[in-house]
């Protein structure tokens, strides 16, 4: 006699059971891949930030070097430290113990992006010379340049020994506007990895693209140079600096922290005391971030100030109702040189924008971050700009 077998099989609610425990872990496997792909891109910036750094680097160096540029006080003394004359005078405006003849960051001249020539738009002049073509005349509509806040001084220094003007006289009265400025241009394909040398109306969207500035401290010139990448609405064509509605320059954005932001300073005044591994930016989530002048407190920003220091956001802001901000590391703490002129306090923060009063720093004897250089994030052409590298070298 033959047993019969009962053959079931999976119910329907077994089946979607095990579809849905199916798709949790499809699901969860799915979400890794676009944080792996982030981590991926954060890798390769790492890497090939530094070696676009260095190549920038190496073209600036190929078109110029220390001896090309100059001391602040052969154009006009009042940007020169007090050392140039023993005392503090009523007409300075640098007045902070310095080699006399330093001048703080400036950025080079830069051509806008509607100006008639396609090959030079985008371009930066270094010196912002009068016979380069473009600058007919010193100030012209089609270049923005670091003029501010006081003018005339020119963009960068040069060395007026190895570069005189025409008639072998120095201009202590104002900038010559003559043959004598060196024409220095760094086209806008030159700017990019990997650089374009083609047809211009050809050049395509590259992987990444910096912009620099110059400082001369100590007698020595510094270059710093910004990395980025742009992410662009269309994905098309080559990039410039967006320069739409601009009077003056504004790429490296400078901000000065007591004037612009809610942290007054980096470390901010009351925390001096306070444990060195302290990286929090007191009062920064009182600022909105989506201002142009507080973008510096995008994740992953890279930051130069007026010390030369590079700084990095570990924890940004992106929203109003953010924390604080947090650095990778506390600001350095450097020697201040203080004295009393016009009522303020002259720190060596090198800066000739405005008076400053720190009669705490003074008191505490500790070196702040007053001012700050940054790319900014967006640009009104609807790009996404992220910062990848920063780095400062003496040239």
């Amino acid at each position: 006699m033959m047993s019969r077998h009962k053959h079931t099989g999976f119910s329907l609610i077994e089946l979607l059971l095990a579809i849905f425990i199916l798709a949790l872990g499809i699901i969860s496997i799915a979400a890794l891949f676009p944080a792996g792909i982030s981590q991926q891109q954060k890798a390769a910036d790492e890497v090939v930030g530094s070696i676009v750094a260095q190549n920038a680097l190496s073209i600036i160096r190929s078109r110029m070097s220390q001896e090309d540029f100059g001391h602040a006080s052969e154009f006009d003394n009042r940007f020169s430290g007090y050392l140039c004359t023993g005392e503090f005078t009523s007409g300075e405006n640098n007045p902070w113990p310095t080699v006399c003849g330093d001048w703080m960051w400036r950025r080079p001249a830069l051509i806008k992006d509607d100006y008639e020539s396609l090959e030079l738009r985008g371009a930066i002049d270094i010196f912002s010379a009068p016979g380069n073509g473009v600058l007919s005349e010193y100030w012209t509509d089609h270049v923005l340049a670091d003029n501010k806040p006081i003018t005339p001084i020119p963009g960068i220094p040069y060395n007026l020994d190895k570069y005189p003007a025409i008639d072998n006289t120095s201009p202590p009265d104002g900038i010559p506007d003559d043959p004598g400025t060196p024409s220095v241009i760094i086209h806008a394909g030159e700017r990019q990895y990997p650089m374009w040398s083609g047809d211009v109306d050809e050049r395509p969207r590259a992987q990444y693209y910096w912009d620099c500035m110059f400082r001369r401290f100590q007698g020595r010139v510094l270059v710093a140079v910004f990395v980025y990448r742009i992410v662009a609405p269309d994905g098309e064509g080559a990039y410039l600096v967006d320069t739409y509605g601009l009077d003056y320059l504004d790429f490296p954005r400078r901000v000065n922290l007591k004037t612009d932001s809610s942290t007054g300073s980096w470390p901010n005044e009351d925390d001096y005391f306070l444990s060195s591994s302290l990286k929090e930016l007191a009062e920064s989530n009182i600022d909105d971030p989506i201002e142009l002048r507080n973008q510096w407190q995008f994740p992953g920003q890279w930051i130069v100030d007026q010390n030369g220091s590079i700084h990095k956001i570990k924890r940004g802001r992106r929203r109003s109702n953010d924390d604080n901000v947090v650095l990778t590391s506390r600001p350095l703490e450097i020697p201040v040189f203080a004295g009393e002129f016009n009522g303020g306090v002259g720190v060596n923060s090198l800066w000739w924008d405005e008076e400053v009063a720190f009669s705490d720093v003074q008191e505490k004897g500790y070196g702040v971050v007053t001012d700050i250089w940054f790319v900014p994030t967006r640009d009104s052409n609807g790009n996404t700009i992220i910062p990848v590298y920063v780095m400062v070298q003496e040239l």
